[in-house]
């Protein structure tokens, strides 16, 4: 299992399948090697089982001979194989993806037939009409393609990393398996001929080393294909080859990718004990030279090549005279080297290096499939670790509701031992909370693989307590099987920091309201009680304090707005109004502040703009909030524009407003709407970021919308749209 964000992703299941198909493979494979079966009987039974596990609807599997040209081939589809399909075959070599493969000797994946021009591209077969995929993985030994396996599905991209990784898998056993069994038939008609021809004994005992090569191979195949111990693999190797080599010592290191070098990880015969754990880089030495080379070597005599690095003999006392090593590779990735030094008696030759390559071959298979499970088994457990250790309560559901499995933390938090939960409805423990509708619990059939629904709730325990919970719920697989994955966070603390939040917000509401109101009304008796021949300061000073606590109302007004909105409490009092009226009205409250910042409004109104149907003080104070932050951003004699146009639909006008500032980066240009968000700088205007919430909050409202984005001269535009038509009113419903 894997978490991604909010998502736990089970692969068990599947990997467990695939791992198994691997298995299976490689024992029929083994068959072929060890229990003398034809290549031509096992192959197709291969062609099936790989089309199974990929769910394709076709597949096609070719044996190529030494001149690259199918020697055997097989196709397979509705369910029927048909054998030897030269002239469609041929054409896949010769033209198609089979030819791509076998030429770059690397997979090859077709994601569109009907775009891709390897896919038969050329031949006189078309291409189908409908979109298709196709993959396909070449059999390579020793750099040399002895063939390839090709699957097909309908539809576009339905091959993914885990099916090519399987594919290539199958095709690395099959191409050592064809290579092992070729090499047997080839020593066993040499043997035949030889013993046959000649009856010199020296002759004759080279037939027998032949046999005894080719039965050492087979008895190789059988280890390989019983056990994924990548150090049983390789101990048992040289120690076979060792019997038939007669040398004084061999080993196997394999590459350490990060530092770029050769670890001796094996080692039989004379200074194995002090070899191991030898570091050899890259650049040195007759085996650092076939690491980076990819390409065995055979020397005889070690003092007359300038390759030969001496400190392996340093350091296990033995002198090295001569030396055949071959590349331990897959796909042309090298994963280590195999050597031996010094044989007991005579010299090496080459065919002691065409056997050690043999060799070296199967070797390479062995790492390449015990390294994939490796890595397989890890990914397992730390997916294992990561669902069972996830500080979130998670459930998994099937597609009818019921709970397949949780995790520790989700029976700690419901306080259910996992054999009561298996088995509950997960509706059964939810019930809704009082939220706006994007925030309801998910019907079943609405869960899909295409995002996460989130959704707020109360969630019962055992103890029948119920817990506010914000949920995420998401389809996906576990092993071949779709479920419903819940993730749950706990919120108790946040609601209750909520409705503290509100019950103070009121209380300072309430509280203010009272005492400024007796502000306001004593300004203006003060203002009809002045003289008319009073000091203009103290008219002006009067007129300042009259206009901020006008200001301050509205801001506590805008306050009781916020907390209504946000319940979910609709507009309830609205008419149809001149909106080019409420401009004025706001020009009017910001003017002071644009004049003590020398900045001019230009107001630009289309004609014959229709009537808004709006809540006209609330709207009131959103020109005010957009008009005031306008005047804010906009440097000193500059200019701020408001326009109103009608939009194409004739239920809604827009109204934008223009500022000459530096502008609103588009990262920012959501969360600025956000409560208690400012935009931070050294020279930016102090504020609580309450203004433009409430403007979004109370435009939502009206069924509109607001945005921002840049001016057509520089700075920003803030955008927002208002009604036309008259919309149902909270005081209309309870009527």
């Amino acid at each position: 299992m894997e978490q991604r964000g909010s998502e736990i992703i089970v692969t068990n299941d599947r990997d467990t399948a695939r791992l198994q198909t691997l298995y299976l493979v490689s024992d029929m494979l083994k068959q072929v090697v060890a229990g003398g079966l034809d290549v031509n009987t096992i192959l197709p039974r291969i062609l099936r089982i790989s089309l199974e596990e990929l769910q394709a609807y076709s597949g096609a599997l070719i044996v190529l001979n030494d001149r690259q040209e199918p020697e055997f081939a097989w196709l397979l589809r509705n369910g029927k194989i048909e054998v030897h399909q030269k002239p469609f075959l041929e054409d896949f070599v010769e033209y198609g993806l089979i030819d791509w493969a076998i030429q770059c000797q690397s997979s090859g994946v077709v994601e569109d037939t009907r775009q891709d021009e390897r896919w038969l591209t050329g031949s006189k077969h078309q291409s189908p009409q409908e979109p298709g995929s196709a993959l396909c993985s070449p059999f390579v030994i020793r750099s040399r393609c002895v063939g390839a396996i090709t699957m097909m599905r309908p539809g576009r991209a339905q091959f993914d990393r885990q099916a090519i990784d399987l594919l290539d898998a199958i095709a690395n056993q099959t191409a050592s398996t064809i290579e092992s069994a070729r090499l047997y038939e080839e020593n066993q008609r040499l043997a035949g001929e030889l013993a046959a021809a000649l009856e010199n004994a020296r002759l004759y005992e080279d037939t027998q080393r032949q046999l005894r090569a080719s039965a050492l191979l087979n008895e190789a195949s059988q280890v390989i294909n019983s056990t994924l111990d990548t150090s049983e693999i390789l101990q048992s190797l040289l120690a076979q080859m060792n019997e038939l080599l007669n040398a004084e010592a061999l080993s196997i290191a394999l590459v350490d990718k990060q530092r770029n070098e050769l670890v001796y990880e094996i080692a039989e015969g004379i200074g194995s004990d002090k070899i191991l754990g030898l570091r050899l880089p890259s650049n040195q030495g007759i085996s650092g030279w076939v690491m980076e080379h990819g390409q065995p070597a055979l020397v005889q005599d070690t003092a007359s090549d300038p390759r030969f690095y001496r400190q392996a003999d340093k350091r296990t006392g033995h002198d090295t005279r001569a030396i055949i090593c071959a590349p331990l590779q897959v796909k042309g990735e090298v994963l280590g080297t195999i050597q031996a030094i010094n044989p007991r008696q005579g010299t090496f030759t080459e065919d002691d290096l065409q056997l050690w390559v043999n060799l070296a071959n199967l070797a390479s298979s062995a790492l390449a499939n015990a390294q994939q499970f490796a890595r397989t088994q890890a990914a397992e457990e730390r997916y294992l670790s990561l669902f069972e250790d996830s500080v979130n309560p998670i459930l998994l559901t099937d597609l009818h509701g019921v709970i397949v499995e949780a995790n520790r933390r989700a029976q700690e938090f419901l306080g259910y031992p996992r054999n009561e939960l298996i088995g509950l409805p997960i509706l059964s423990l939810h019930s809704e909370r009082e939220t706006p509708p994007q925030d309801r619990i998910p019907q079943l059939q609405e869960i899909d693989t295409d995002g996460v629904h989130k959704f707020v709730a109360d969630i019962a325990t055992k103890s029948r307590s119920a817990v506010p919970v914000e949920g995420y719920a998401k389809r996906t697989l576990s092993g071949e099987t779709e479920v419903l994955q819940w993730i749950y966070r706990d919120i108790s603390q946040q609601i209750e920091l909520e409705e503290m939040r509100v019950d103070l917000m009121a209380m300072l509401v309430h509280d203010l309201q009272s005492p400024l109101g007796n502000i306001i009304s004593s300004l203006e008796l003060l203002r009809y009680e002045l003289p008319t021949d009073v000091d203009p300061v103290l008219d002006s000073i009067v007129d300042i304090a009259a206009r901020s606590s006008r200001r301050l109302q509205t801001l506590i007004r805008s306050l009781l707005d916020i907390t209504h909105l946000e319940a979910g409490h609709p507009i309830s009092e609205a008419g149809f109004v001149e909106i080019a009226t409420l401009i004025e009205d706001a020009q009017e409250i910001v003017q002071p502040a644009l004049e003590r910042r020398r900045v001019n409004l230009s107001v630009q109104i289309a004609e014959d703009l229709p009537r808004v149907f709006v809540d006209a003080d609330m709207i009131s104070r959103v020109l005010i909030n957009l008009l005031d932050n306008a005047s804010k951003y906009t440097p000193e004699t500059r200019e701020v524009t408001i326009m109103l146009q009608p939009l194409e639909s004739p239920d809604f006008v827009l109204v934008s407003v223009n500022d000459q500032g530096q502008g609103i980066p588009p990262r920012y240009r959501e969360v600025i709407f956000e409560k208690f968000r400012r935009l931070q700088g050294k020279n930016a205007p102090k504020g609580m970021g309450l203004g433009l919430a409430f403007c979004r909050l109370a435009v939502e409202a009206h069924g509109g919308q607001i945005w921002v984005d840049d001016a057509p001269g520089g700075g920003s535009r803030f955008n927002f749209t208002l009604p036309t038509r008259a919309f149902p009113l909270d005081s209309d419903r309870k009527s």
